[in-house]
Formats: C-alpha cells, sequence, structure tokens
C-alpha cells in the first residue's frame, strides 16, 4: 500500500509515554490525514525519477542552485511520495560522505506541501513508511519553511531547541549551501515543549536536534530538482491512476477508500544510462577512464541535463569522481 493511503487512514491520536509514566499527547500523522485527504493534486514519483532528481540535485555543471530563479511549486497543496532507497542509495553513490538520519529501514517517504500564492515558497511536512508492511506510519516534528527567493537569515542549528527557525548549511560547497539556504527548519511548539521538558542534558541534546535535521534536509535539494523539472514543462511521463473500480469492492468488505493519485516518471531520460566506451583512434594520448557526473547547462532560459555517463580509455588509468561533503554547523 502507498504510504499515501496508509497516511489518510490515521485516526489515532499520537501519545508518548515516559518511563516514569508521564504522557504527552503530541502532533502526528492523524492530525494531517484530513488535510491529504482533502488535497487535489498527489504525485508518486517512479524509480527512475526519484534517481534523475537525485542526480540532478546533486550534478555539476550550472549547478542546480543556478537555476533558482525559473522554479515555481505546481500547486498551493499537493503531495509527493517516492520510494526512500532508491534515493538513499543514489545519494550514497553521488556524496558518500553525506550523513542521513537513521532511516535504514524506511521504505517509502512523502511530503505533504503547502505553497504560496506565488509559488515560491511553501511550508513541507514529512512522512515516512517502515518496510515491514504492519509498521505504522512515522512523522518529522520539523517543519520545514521553503523560499526560493531566499530565506531571511536564520540561526544555528544548535537553537532549534530554543525555538528558532534555523538553517543546514554546507560551507564547503557554495552551490549547494545556496540551496539549502532557501530552506528554513523548525520545531511543533507541542513537540518543542516535549524536548524541552525530556531531554536535558547537552550532548543528547545535540544528538537530537542532528538526528531530526539531518532526516529532513537533504529532501529539499531533490524536490527542488523535481520542481525544476516540472516548471521547465519536462516530458515527464504521467499516469492518473483511478481507484474507483477498486474503491466499490474495498467499500462491500468495509475496507477504507484509496487515495488516486498520478504516477510520475522519467521517460524523456529513458535512454540516458550510465555506458562504458572508448576513445576513437586517435594520435594524442586519450584521457583516463573516468566517470563524468550528470551535470546541468544553462543558457538563459533553458536548462539541459547531461546524463551521468563514463568517458575515457582505460588503459590511461582511473580518476576517482568528485564528491562533495555535507555537514551541519556546530
Amino acid at each position: 500500500m502507498r504510504l499515501l493511503d496508509r497516511l489518510a487512514q490515521c485516526s489515532a491520536p499520537f501519545v508518548v509515554r515516559q518511563a516514569d509514566g508521564a504522557l504527552w499527547q503530541l502532533p502526528g500523522p492523524s492530525d494531517f490525514a484530513p488535510r491529504l485527504r482533502r488535497c487535489p493534486l498527489r504525485y508518486v514519483l517512479a524509480d527512475d525519477l526519484v534517481q534523475t532528481c537525485t542526480e540532478l540535485a546533486y550534478s555539476g555543471g550550472d549547478e542546480l542552485s543556478s537555476c533558482l530563479d525559473l522554479i515555481h511549486l505546481p500547486a498551493q497543496e499537493l503531495w509527493v511520495e517516492w520510494d526512500e532507497r532508491i534515493r538513499q542509495r543514489v545519494l550514497t553513490e553521488m556524496v558518500p560522505e553525506v550523513r542521513c538520519g537513521d532511516l535504514s529501514d524506511i521504505r517509502r517517504a512523502g511530503v505533504l506541501i503547502r505553497g504560496g500564492a506565488r509559488g515560491r515558497s511553501g511550508t513541507l511536512r514529512t512522512f515516512w513508511l517502515g518496510a515491514d508492511e504492519s509498521s505504522e506510519v512515522m512523522f518529522s516534528p520539523i517543519e520545514t519553511l521553503l523560499d526560493l527567493d531566499g530565506a531571511p537569515a536564520l540561526q544555528k542549528t544548535a537553537l532549534l531547541l530554543a525555538g528558532q527557525t534555523v538553517r543546514v548549511c554546507e560551507p564547503g560547497c557554495p552551490e549547494l549551501d545556496a540551496i539549502l539556504q532557501c530552506a528554513g527548519f523548525r520545531l511543533d511548539e507541542p513537540w518543542l515543549r516535549y524536548y524541552r521538558a525530556t531531554v536535558l542534558d547537552r550532548a543528547t541534546q545535540d544528538e537530537v536536534v542532528r538526528e531530526l535535521l539531518s532526516a529532513v534536509a537533504f529532501d529539499v535539494a531533490m524536490l527542488t530538482a523535481l520542481f525544476l523539472l516540472m516548471a521547465l514543462r519536462v516530458d515527464l511521463g504521467n499516469r492518473m491512476v483511478d481507484t474507483s473500480r477498486l474503491n466499490m469492492k474495498r467499500s462491500r468488505i468495509g475496507k477504507p477508500a484509496l487515495l488516486e493519485h498520478i504516477e510520475v516518471c522519467a521517460s524523456v531520460f529513458a535512454g540516458a544510462g550510465s555506458r562504458c566506451g572508448t576513445l576513437a583512434d586517435s594520435t594524442r594520448r586519450g584521457p583516463r577512464f573516468h566517470h563524468v557526473r550528470g551535470h546541468i547547462v544553462r543558457r538563459h532560459d533553458t536548462v539541459y541535463w547531461r546524463a551521468p555517463h563514463w568517458r575515457g580509455h582505460i588503459r590511461m588509468g582511473h580518476i576517482r569522481t568528485r564528491t562533495v561533503q555535507l555537514q551541519l554547523p556546530a
């Protein structure tokens, strides 16, 4: 079952019981289920599109950050869902040093987005579904604030538990840092009170902040890449999933209805796989065998995507691919 259906069917309140018996009722998936059911636009990304968007987000060339002025959110209310295992695999290949949150057991991920009237800003709420079919929908207490025109000056991550809106930065990579500067992160007020009351020592606070932010921060680049493809009206494959007939059967046996959604694939990039090639005979010494990362080439308001591929001759040796390290500031 899709994450969106599992989330839409959530009804139980989210309650945390402490070791001393204290109960905390906190915002959880069930609080967002009605909003998802009313959401007029729901996307489920195919694996090839998840891979393309992740590669595009961390590619070379003109960088995604140079195309931010072309991007608009496709709607004021939308849902985007993907296979988190695919994104994690590609992210690990593209940026081996990256340290995301503990999402090793996550199968599906999704964000519920509420955009501004101009389509240049919005808020994102993140949800996950584990690999076990019986697992409950998980929810991030972090709200992501996206502003493609540049977010105002934000605070260091250490002030997250002080109620501040903070940012994640990468000073070693200005291009990627430009994307992260468009996003701020803040805790829901009830969750803020919970962490203040239960997480007391500084070392544990730092670890909580790191885990909370790293679980959601790296979604921003992939989603920004997706919105760029949509804004450029790239010929993505869309298939409307009509659940009406299936829901009639489910209704007869007392099961809740499934939600209609649009499955989106990257058909335009179908032939852009990684290939091993050799140089034609030449009198000059050819380049060493190396992998060329996928990269963006922008010409005014036109953006070209160069797919990742192999280049050079293996007899000339190997070149290690360039990587970008992301880290949370102290």
